[in-house]
């Protein structure tokens, strides 16, 4: 039997209904296979003159009103939040883990605006493997001077050529130059500010740096200049601090699944079934949900060391996805211990990844059948090989390219 054939036999056993193998044999198992990829290719990718102009195929429009039900998310029923929590515990009590950044001897407000300023580029690029932006500062504080980057190209392409910020520029720029009219016109020229302008409110921080006139915050970026803010001394807040989400990312999505504190029916689909990233968007939005359900049930641990936002545990988890986690390598019974030579070359916040015997500090965890799920990928909906373009008609062919 072939493994079109062993396809269908599975399809019709979802569908309880009784599939005859033997009536399809050479030519007739081909004709078979043309026909049934040939509606599977109308109904996922093609677009039909009687569908609604925003919908690229009829799987476009399911998926929009049902992928949530299909995927059925929950977070982890059996315990997995507060057991995420103790582990935490176990690690913060003896130890200070927060974003690692030499401010040098800048004063908060000089803080405030280098990361303000930087914040908005960080995609793409890693700016904390790069020269220390607040060094950057000591040579060049024009590039962060709000009232002079407003309507200065040359200190915009200045910093984004120090970022290596090279692809892009015609969305950077742009943001450059909104956000440092943004604190010239409402904070009085400082990033500093706006913590004291909005009375600590994180609600209405982010609501602030996330409106529609492109400013370059995203709402995972303005969470992330919050949650630094706050690791590095510069602000406190007064109100709706758990509201600062840990960052959703590829690294903190797969730790979330293989613990199980997000759960879903099935292990989610590939990127080239999740039309339009409806699938993307909701595991973001849950991962964040879940991470914050963590620090709400570590608060319940008596003499807990709990840190003051649930933004503040993002650096612990995104690490150990990117160093201890990863898709294709983990650190967890069976498979292979860190090596002292490993671990010694890692700075000490990153040590704390594993335990005394080499392992990840989540192995207990993770549950056997979990430890290999994934975390989605995201097709942009714009571009040259977004959903938009890569839409097809009836007459075949086309779809996304490279």
């Amino acid at each position: 039997m072939s493994d079109f054939l062993r396809f269908l036999e599975k399809m019709a056993l979802h569908c309880g209904v009784s599939f005859r193998l033997e009536k399809f044999k050479g030519e007739d198992e081909y004709e078979l296979a043309a026909n049934i990829l040939n509606e599977i290719n109308k109904f996922l990718y093609q677009k039909k003159t009687t569908l609604p102009s925003e919908y690229i195929s009829e799987f476009h429009r399911y998926w929009e009103q049902n992928h949530e039900k299909v995927l059925s998310p929950k977070i982890g029923p059996n315990g997995e939040c507060l057991a995420v929590a103790k582990v935490l515990e176990s690690i913060y009590k003896s130890n200070t883990i927060k974003v690692q950044l030499d401010t040098l001897d800048l004063t908060k407000e000089e803080i405030a605006n280098v990361r303000f300023f930087t914040a908005i580029q960080d995609f793409n690029i890693d700016v904390h493997a790069r020269s220390n932006p607040f060094e950057f500062y000591k040579r060049h504080p024009d590039c962060f001077n709000p009232k002079k980057v407003k309507n200065n190209d040359l200190l915009v392409d200045e910093l984004l050529n120090f970022l290596g910020a090279q692809s892009q520029r015609d969305k950077r720029k742009p943001w450059m130059l909104n956000s440092a009219k943004l604190l010239v016109e409402k904070y009085n020229s400082s990033a500093y500010k706006i913590n004291e302008i909005h009375k600590g409110d994180v609600a209405e921080i982010v609501k602030a740096l996330t409106g529609e006139e492109r400013y370059g915050f995203s709402t995972k970026k303005a969470h992330m200049f919050l949650r630094d803010m706050a690791d590095l001394g510069v602000w406190e807040y007064k109100s709706n601090i758990e509201r600062l989400d840990v960052m959703s990312d590829k690294n903190t999505m797969r730790v979330a699944l293989r613990t199980g504190i997000l759960q879903f029916r099935i292990p989610l689909l590939a990127s080239f079934l999740d039309v339009f990233c409806y699938q993307y968007s909701m595991v973001d939005r849950m991962n964040r949900e879940v991470w914050r359900k963590v620090w709400k049930e570590w608060g319940s641990i008596s003499d807990n060391h709990r840190p003051p936002t649930p933004a503040s545990i993002d650096y612990l988890i995104f690490r150990l996805g990117k160093i201890a986690c990863r898709p294709n390598k983990r650190f967890c019974p069976p498979e292979k211990r860190v090596t002292e030579k490993k671990l010694e070359s890692l700075i000490p916040q990153d040590r704390l990844i594993f335990r005394a015997d080499g392992y990840c500090i989540f192995s207990d965890v993770c549950s056997l059948e979990k430890k290999i799920l994934n975390a989605p990928n995201s097709i942009s909906i714009e571009g040259r090989t977004g959903w938009k373009s890569g839409k097809t008609n009836e007459g075949g062919g086309g779809g996304i390219s490279s």
